[in-house]
């Protein structure tokens, strides 16, 4: 309902969040690693909204409870990443390590369990990143962010590759659609 603004420090080790309504804030999160809040995504699991991020300077994805804002949860990854996202039709949530030596790797997590299910490598050697999902969550398009790179479209439940669109170092934003719309599993 965009009541609450969760924000956190480059050099801090804690996530604060703001009731707008109220103009103050509500709780303070011990989270270390530096979410990227930016690219945070909401979704409902067990009854409840859920937030969850990737960590800047952590392998891992925390999980936040919207409601009581406490942490439900630090999913590890293969490395520290900066997108993640999902998409309302589909159970899976996407992770990059984009910020690691395995910025090659993709790893997939189911929104019902939350562990990772599946971890590819799209193109080893190369940075795998900006995960966006098809309007109708069918897709989920990857970019691999090089010179010589490409956008490459997966099939949202299966995990194999549909396309690649050779490209130079795409950065995503696929679907205009997810953007101006509210959406469960993307970031506005």
């Amino acid at each position: 309902a965009y009541r609450t603004l969760v924000g956190s420090s480059r050099g801090g080790s804690q996530t604060v969040v703001i009731d707008l309504d109220q103009g103050q804030e509500i709780r303070r999160l011990a989270m270390p690693g530096l979410p990227h809040l930016g690219s945070g995504i909401a979704w409902n699991w067990q009854g409840r909204t859920v937030m969850a991020t990737p960590n800047l300077k952590d392998a891992a994805v925390s999980v936040i409870d919207t409601t009581t804002w406490e942490l439900v949860r630090r999913i590890p990854t293969a490395g520290a990443g900066f997108f993640l996202r999902g998409h309302e039709g589909s159970p899976y949530v996407w992770t990059d390590a984009f910020l690691s030596r395995n910025r090659d790797t993709m790893q997939i997590i189911d929104t019902r369990t939350l562990e990772v299910v599946r971890t590819i490598r799209p193109e080893p050697g190369r940075t795998a990143g900006h995960v966006e999902f098809s309007h109708d969550g069918r897709h989920a398009m990857v970019s691999i962010w090089e010179m010589d790179g490409a956008l490459l479209v997966y099939d949202a439940a299966t995990f194999q590759l549909v396309k690649r669109i050779p490209m130079v170092k795409p950065s995503g934003k696929y679907s205009v659609i997810n953007k101006i719309t509210r959406s469960s599993g993307t970031s506005h």
